[in-house]
């Protein structure tokens, strides 16, 4: 789907019916949070052609990969050993509601949407692989006008403060990509916008870093607001999304030796790319389809 926002709210769904636990949609939260980054590393390879606007551009996509993957390496095995992140979720779940329960909750959201749900839904004649169809096909239309209205909006207007102002601190950038990301609810979306910017040298890979980081974070509202339109165990598996992406920035950020990691393999992953221009399909076959695949495999 090009979006951990659209993966995870889906997630939400399956957990507010039952279909799944939260233990379960833990990991498949975090495998999301991996396969979001797909879209900018494509993105990147637009400027293939183009030598070190490549190289440029191919580091500041592939920063936000290896990230995610280190945060997942780091914190599934704690997850799956002492379960931190579902016992957090459950406990600000009951913050909020004295009982979980799988009552729906009364939303301002839902009613909101109603409408233009059932008007897509008329389009399906009421047959429900139509209606995943068009609404599948909504929500990359929706995505693709996204990204061709910021590229007009930001990209071409305010590319000249993003250096003296927005990404002056690690702070601001992260306040930048969580806002960003809540705007136009998708992480994807967000980091490919800076792709350009990068390969233009307008930004440098430290630069961009923290804004992927808050773009993280801001990603985990449109899950949020699908829970609201749910129950409150949908509501906690939204709260384990938010509290995955805020744990994997504590224990890697501000840590020297942690936070040089993703720099270095994105530089190290740049340079093997100018050097064959195969890399970068090879990188996207195996991240993203024969190593998640195998597993998969292996674990049925």
């Amino acid at each position: 789907f090009q979006s951990s926002s659209t993966t995870t709210s889906l997630i939400v769904g399956m957990v507010s019916t039952g279909i799944i636990g939260l233990a379960n949609a833990i990991p498949m939260i975090m495998g999301a949070n991996i396969g979001t980054t797909v879209t900018n590393t494509i993105v990147s390879v637009g400027h293939i052609r183009r030598g070190n606007e490549f190289k440029r551009a191919f580091a500041a996509s592939t920063i936000h990969d290896f990230f995610n993957i280190l945060a997942v390496i780091i914190i599934f095995p704690i997850e799956i050993l002492f379960h931190p992140l579902e016992k957090s979720s459950i406990f600000l779940g009951k913050l909020f509601f004295t009982q979980l329960s799988e009552k729906p909750f009364e939303s301002p959201i839902k009613a909101a949407v109603k409408w233009g749900s059932k008007y897509i839904e008329s389009f399906s004649f009421n047959n429900d692989w139509l209606y995943l169809i068009l609404s599948v096909f909504l929500t990359f239309l929706m995505l693709y006008c996204i990204v061709k209205l910021l590229r007009s909006l930001v990209l071409e207007k305010v590319e000249a403060f993003f250096d003296k102002y927005i990404f002056k601190t690690a702070i601001r950038a992260i306040a930048f990509g969580i806002l960003l990301t809540i705007m136009v609810q998708s992480s994807s979306i967000t980091t490919s916008t800076i792709v350009p910017l990068a390969a233009a040298g307008v930004l440098s890979l430290r630069q961009i870093f923290p804004f992927t980081l808050g773009a993280n974070i801001g990603t985990t509202v449109t899950a949020m607001m699908a829970a609201l339109t749910l129950n409150s165990y949908a509501l906690v598996a939204a709260f384990s999304h938010l509290l995955f992406n805020i744990s994997g920035i504590l224990l890697i950020y501000p840590f020297k030796v942690l936070r040089n990691i993703p720099i270095k393999l994105a530089e190290l992953m740049s340079d093997l790319a100018i050097e064959n221009k195969m890399i970068p399909i090879l990188y996207l076959l195996i991240v993203f389809l024969i190593i998640p695949f195998t597993i998969i495999f292996l674990g049925g």
